[in-house]
């Protein structure tokens, strides 16, 4: 019964995506189900909010377990849930449903946060340590081409760090058949694009670094009119936090330089920052053990705003296989699928349990 009803939880869920900073309808969703069938306690944090599982006189120390639940926002406007968020969250609901009734000697807190695609939501749910007592915290995202149900996970870093970045580098307009009166930022730009890969060659850091060209842009489809101002976009990626600005570190100044060369000006913006997501090893093999699971080679390069709850506070965030065969993620063809809600749910329990 509890399965059928955390199913149809994700269902609705999947129905009504709505991107980050804007869950109302789903937060609304996942508040009015917990109300309905569990005694927890619920309380706003952040733009989020947390269910409080209480047992006085626990001797054992408190936890969080962790989901998110906002949608990818689509070009078109729209949001679809292509992450698998949709599950994380029924599943999340789903744990704290299967622990009615049962003593833990602990208290557990259910963390729903919104915001992990853009990197905002975790730092606004920060508030709940400093509300609560608490000791570590877990959290699990689905990885598709892994065996259905497999825990995954690996001390140290788990996912990467990373950064958006937006480099612009202003000139002078001028008529195309007289560019000399202007000031075109092309070569400079041209520059930048080729030096950013020896800037990111993996022996000048101690792990994985990356620098991703997202997009460019010079000048515009106006054949009478001289490039005046370019824009390159760069998606930066990181083992580690210091890699990550060191790197960024050396293209903001190549830039900057390159501007200056020309005379030029220079801005630049950053998006969607993740720190890195590094994992207590303690509570990385608590993981392991408690639910058998496989050991991840490397970090995962993608990124998760998890890592802010691991600078606050011991933890360990994991992957759970979502099938060998099951579409990736943020691809249109992904759904989170409904047998991955049940080993979830146990994954938690095992953790908690013991």
């Amino acid at each position: 019964m509890e399965l059928e009803e955390i199913r149809a939880l994700r269902r609705a869920l999947h129905q009504c995506p709505e991107p980050s900073g804007e869950e109302v309808r789903t937060k609304a969703l996942l508040m009015d189900f917990l109300r309905a069938r569990t005694g927890l306690e619920l309380h706003p944090c952040g733009e989020g909010f947390y269910a409080a599982r209480r047992e006085p006189g626990g001797t054992r120390p408190p936890v969080v377990l962790r989901a998110d639940y906002d949608a990818l926002a689509l070009p078109d406007g729209g949001a679809a849930h292509l992450c698998g968020h949709d599950g994380h969250a029924a599943a999340l609901c789903g744990a704290a449903l299967s622990l009615e009734g049962e003593t833990l000697g602990r208290d557990v807190f259910f963390l729903f946060q919104p915001a992990e695609e853009t990197g905002a939501g975790a730092s606004g749910c920060l508030e709940l340590f400093d509300r609560e007592r608490v000791a570590e915290i877990y959290g699990a995202h689905n990885l598709p081409g892994y065996p259905l149900g497999q825990v995954l996970t690996r001390p140290g870093t788990f996912a990467c760090a990373s950064r958006g970045v937006t480099l612009a580098l202003e000139g002078r307009p001028a008529h195309a058949a007289y560019p000399e009166d202007g000031l075109s930022p092309a070569e400079a730009v041209g520059r930048l694009l080729c030096a950013l890969p020896e800037l990111a060659r993996a022996d000048r850091y101690g792990g994985l670094t990356l620098c991703t060209v997202v997009g460019a842009e010079l000048g515009g489809r106006a054949f009478g009119t001289a490039a005046a101002r370019g824009e390159v976009w760069l998606t930066l990626r990181a083992e580690a936090d210091g890699d990550l600005e060191r790197l960024h570190g050396d293209i903001l100044g190549l830039a900057e330089s390159l501007a200056g060369e020309y005379g030029l000006g220079f801005h630049h913006g950053e998006q969607d920052a993740f720190p890195a997501t590094v994992n207590d090893p303690a509570c990385a093999r608590l993981v392991l053990e408690r639910c058998g699971g496989g050991l991840l080679p490397g970090p995962m390069r993608w990124s998760e705003d998890f890592g802010h709850y691991l600078r606050r506070c011991p933890g360990a965030f994991f992957g759970i296989g979502a099938g060998e065969g099951c579409p990736a993620l943020h691809t249109r063809d992904y759904q989170y699928p409904d047998e991955l809600l049940g080993p979830t749910v146990e994954a938690f329990r095992r953790i908690l349990l013991g």
